[in-house]
């Protein structure tokens, strides 16, 4: 599994959403209710969250060479950064690495939110309450954060999202071998979509969900250029929590509040 990655092919995604359905049925992940189905992200659910782990962006593009604008379709979810900053900031040594995906340890979560904070991608998120997951004994639980594990929880061969996706959008492989399929596929959709461009190569170290994209990046509100966090502790915060963390017994809701408190005091320090 060591060095694997996700190639992400919006000009060929239809937006069936099979990898949505067979993402949730996987990891028996709950229903999730939207208010509206017209939100920001013009789909449903309207986001990513702590019970749908990915889904499908719908945004409209503007062309910049011809007066038209065209649907963009495009499959999302952790991108499992190289360098993430979810990792950086986690005060509980929750968020760690297996082979080349980022993960979260449940048991070891404080439900303190540094993670949504650090995440550009607003990837990972706490849940707000309990779930039971449908036809098992688990569930997800409330003040914990969750987030795709690119199915490294649940082992498959082929991560559940690509194992179906029927037009070849969404496939996985060793992260080589899907940079030079995406730089060939750019070539072959260069003349239909002249700004087209390859997301994930250098971001945050190197990404393993690599996406190819019909236009500039900003267009898709995805940075070229983003910066890497260095740590979300400072060494007054660091050394409080590390003590007081000690009294806490390792009860989670505890922790989280000593993290609070320890903050707020290191600031006013």
């Amino acid at each position: 599994m060591a060095d694997k990655a996700f190639l992400v092919d919006t000009t060929k995604c239809i937006g069936c959403k099979a990898c949505q359905v067979a993402c949730k049925q996987w990891n028996n992940l709950p229903e999730e209710k939207s208010d509206s189905f017209f939100e920001k992200e013009y789909t449903y659910p309207d986001r990513l969250s702590h019970i749908t782990y990915n889904h499908i962006v719908f945004s409209d593009i503007q062309k910049d060479s011809e007066n038209k604008t065209f649907w963009q379709m495009m499959h999302k979810k952790c991108n499992h950064c190289e360098i993430p900053n979810c990792m950086a900031v986690c005060p509980a040594d929750a968020v760690y690495k297996e082979d080349c995906w980022v993960l979260i340890n449940e048991s070891k979560c404080i439900g303190c939110g540094e993670c949504e904070k650090a995440c550009i991608y607003n990837v990972p998120q706490v849940s707000d309450r309990d779930y039971y997951k449908p036809g098992s004994d688990q569930f997800i639980s409330r003040g914990k954060a969750y987030k795709c594990h690119a199915c490294m929880l649940n082992k498959r061969d082929i991560p559940a999202c690509a194992d179906v996706c029927p037009t070849g959008a969404l496939t996985y492989d060793h992260r080589i071998t899907i940079i030079e399929k995406a730089k060939k596929r750019i070539k072959a959709v260069s003349v239909e979509f002249p700004e087209a461009n390859i997301y994930g190569t250098d971001q945050f170290g190197g990404l393993h969900v690599i996406t190819i994209l019909k236009d500039k990046p900003y267009k898709f509100g995805l940075e070229r250029r983003p910066k890497p966090v260095k740590s979300g502790l400072n060494n007054k915060t660091k050394a409080l929590y590390g003590i007081l963390a000690m009294f806490t017994p390792g009860i989670p809701f505890i922790r989280k509040f000593v993290y609070k408190f320890s903050k707020t005091i290191s600031k006013n320090a």
